[in-house]
């Protein structure tokens, strides 16, 4: 799914692909869906206060239609709130619900830090690997890591 890296790059520089969709804030869910049927949900901006609500609606309608394993790349969030931390969890409670699994792929390390911190890792396991998800499950480094680049 090559898309992934074109939809990240247009997104950040503020272009609409076909297939996603600008929700409110600064957030942007582009979605594919492999020949395998795995599902990939691309996020780009900030899940936040501000887009939280309308992300987990996203999601829960690409759960609905597609079903499988649903793969959240988040490695193009520049931020996460509490609210967003929720909506996250609430994606992975609806997967459970319909019989999906949900995975995110390439989060920062102060996401993985704030999962595992918030007890959420078995709710919200993390995958390493390239952008579609072809990879091991991830154990959180205990090691603290800054995300934020140096001035």
């Amino acid at each position: 799914m090559s898309w992934c890296a074109d939809f990240a790059a247009a997104a950040e520089a503020g272009q609409q692909r076909p297939g996603s969709v600008r929700l409110a804030g600064a957030l942007s869910i582009g979605c594919g869906v492999s020949g395998t049927g795995k599902t990939t949900l691309t996020f780009v901006g900030e899940l936040d206060t501000a887009s939280a609500d309308q992300a987990y609606e996203y999601v829960r309608d690409a759960i609905d239609i597609h079903g499988g394993e649903v793969m959240l790349d988040v490695a193009g969030l520049s931020f996460c709130d509490a609210r967003g931390l929720g909506a996250l969890a609430r994606m992975s409670s609806h997967a459970e619900q319909k019989g999906s699994s949900l995975h995110l792929v390439g989060p920062r390390p102060l996401l993985v830090k704030i999962i595992r911190i918030t007890g959420l890792g078995g709710k919200l396991p993390v995958h390493r690997g390239d952008r579609a998800g072809h990879a091991a499950l991830a154990r959180p480094s205990h090691k603290p890591v800054a995300w934020w680049p140096s001035a």
